[in-house]
């Protein structure tokens, strides 16, 4: 059921609480890994950090996009005080972690090069908000790279695997999360998102640079949007 906007945080709350993305990011099956792998591979070369850059992850979550950057001044921000207090404890320091909406990220307009949002925009009550705010907040010069889930491919497939007794694949015995029962964690998702949603909401405010099909090109999974202020 979705949240009413007075109820969100609380609710957001409480499904990090639940799911743990660690278990998400380490899960048993080899091919699950490797299109996140892939995901975060080219959502990263896409950004194309410079060690000067000032760069923003907006719903960063546990940190684990920000652990894998090499270099720049990064800052994180997330709704969840859990996560916040996830990702302090996975990064040790090396971000600048703040509890904000992604609505209203508390920064001076043009104060970032670079801005990573990943897996995000299914989770919130309004996408374009966000989005205009990451405008805000980017330099005219700036790269935003940003992935979204492709649901519908997502949901068939676990359906397939199901209809053909073949569960194990999406939810090994050892992984301790049932995956299988939900379609793509639906109860935390609140838009079904796909790449002709995203395309919509990006043109609105932004030129769309490149489109990367995760992990191939007639099997997107996932998509990593690469967009600037045009």
């Amino acid at each position: 059921m979705k949240p009413s906007p007075e109820g969100f945080e609380k609710w957001n709350e409480e499904h990090a609480v639940k799911h743990d993305l660690d278990k998400f990011y380490n899960h048993p099956n080899r091919l699950f890994r490797y299109i996140e792998n892939k995901r975060i591979s080219i959502l990263l070369r896409e950004a194309d950090i410079h060690p000067q850059d000032n760069l923003l992850e907006v719903g960063c979550g546990a940190g684990h996009i920000l652990e894998r950057i090499r270099h720049g001044n990064l800052t994180g921000v997330d709704i969840s005080s859990v996560q916040i207090q996830r990702a302090k404890k996975r990064l040790r320091g090396k971000a600048e972690l703040i509890k904000a909406r992604g609505e209203c990220l508390p920064f001076n307009d043009k104060s970032f090069d670079r801005i990573i949002c990943t897996e995000v925009f299914e989770h919130v009550l309004e996408p374009e908000l966000i989005l205009a705010e990451m405008k805000r907040v980017l330099k005219d010069s700036g790269i935003i790279s940003l992935s979204i889930p492709n649901e519908k491919l997502i949901i068939f497939t676990k359906k397939i695997l199901l209809n053909c007794g073949l569960r194990r694949v999406l939810e090994p015995k050892e992984s301790q999360w049932d995956l299988a029962s939900k379609n793509n964690l639906d109860e935390w998702h609140i838009h079904e998102y796909g790449l002709k949603l995203i395309k919509k909401q990006s043109q609105k405010l932004f030129k769309i640079l490149s489109v990367s099909r995760i992990p191939f090109f007639f099997v997107p999974f996932r998509y990593v949007l690469k967009l600037s202020k045009g």
